[in-house]
């Protein structure tokens, strides 16, 4: 008899969860702002009509820019849930400007990553709201930084150098709500936390201009070509033909964002 009502506990309780059980998929767009910034310097030196020179800090950071998200999530009760989300996170460029005699060099550096994101939910079922909470590990798997060049005045040119490959580790937390507007459609808001940083293994010039003349195609591999190492033998003798060595660098794409969107929910 014990055994029979025990079976019975269970079984029931396996009918509650299966009716509370739902799939989703969202969708959403936001901004964000770099919590990890960095400094970047512009310089003015002028000595026509007399001499000034001075250095100005700039707040850098390859974290501001544009958040693009998709996610698939599976609630496997009331309240819990799993999602695997893909964000690719778009960096806006920061602008430094040097001038010195005749000449005005400026440079601008932007960042972006493509991150897989399998992640934890926890919801508050409410009539009108329903808060959530997530946490997850970012993948970045496809990340760039670049950085431009542009020389006008008495010398002109102009390059475009790119940094890529490696795969960035970090975590991912989110506080938001959902505002269901029909029983398929949700709108959602969400302030999102982006922990991490990429070591590129390698770099490159895409583009090399002197005074308007393309100096791409005479570059050696050396000049246009470089990787990052963790320990480097500034000693060792680099051949015409093989890619230049850098000791590694480090990039954080940290940031605190404002996400919107629309969810679709299947089932209950």
């Amino acid at each position: 008899m014990k055994t029979k009502t025990f079976f019975i506990l269970i079984l029931s309780a396996m009918s509650l969860c299966a009716q509370a059980q739902s799939f989703y998929v969202r969708a959403g767009l936001g901004a964000a702002i770099c919590t990890a910034p960095h400094m970047l310097y512009q310089s003015t030196d002028i000595t026509t009509g007399g001499t000034q020179h001075t250095v100005e800090a700039i707040r850098g950071g390859l974290g501001d820019g544009l958040p693009i998200v998709a996610a698939a999530g599976y609630y496997f009760g009331e309240n819990f849930g799993i999602e695997l989300g893909v964000d690719y996170f778009l960096g806006f460029s920061h602008k430094t400007v040097d001038t010195y005699g005749g000449s005005i060099n400026t440079v601008k550096q932007s960042g972006s990553m493509l991150a897989v994101v399998p992640a934890f939910i926890m919801k508050l079922n409410m009539d009108k709201i329903k808060p959530y909470a997530r946490l997850g590990i970012m993948i970045g798997v496809l990340n760039s930084a670049k950085t431009s060049s542009e020389l006008t005045g008495s010398n002109t040119g102009s390059y475009i150098a790119k940094d890529y490959g490696g795969i960035a580790i970090g975590a991912q937390a989110a506080v938001g709500a959902e505002f269901p507007l029909s029983n398929l459609f949700s709108f959602f808001g969400e302030v999102n936390l982006d922990g991490i940083s990429w070591a590129p293994k390698k770099g490159k010039y895409t583009k090399a201009t002197n005074n308007g003349v393309d100096q791409l195609g005479d570059m050696k591999t050396r000049e246009k070509t470089w990787v990052y190492v963790k320990k480097l033998d500034e000693t060792q003798t680099i051949s015409d033909s093989d890619s230049n060595k850098y000791p590694s660098t480090n990039y954080s794409f940290a940031n605190a964002g404002l996400i919107v969107g629309i969810k679709i929910n299947f089932g209950k």
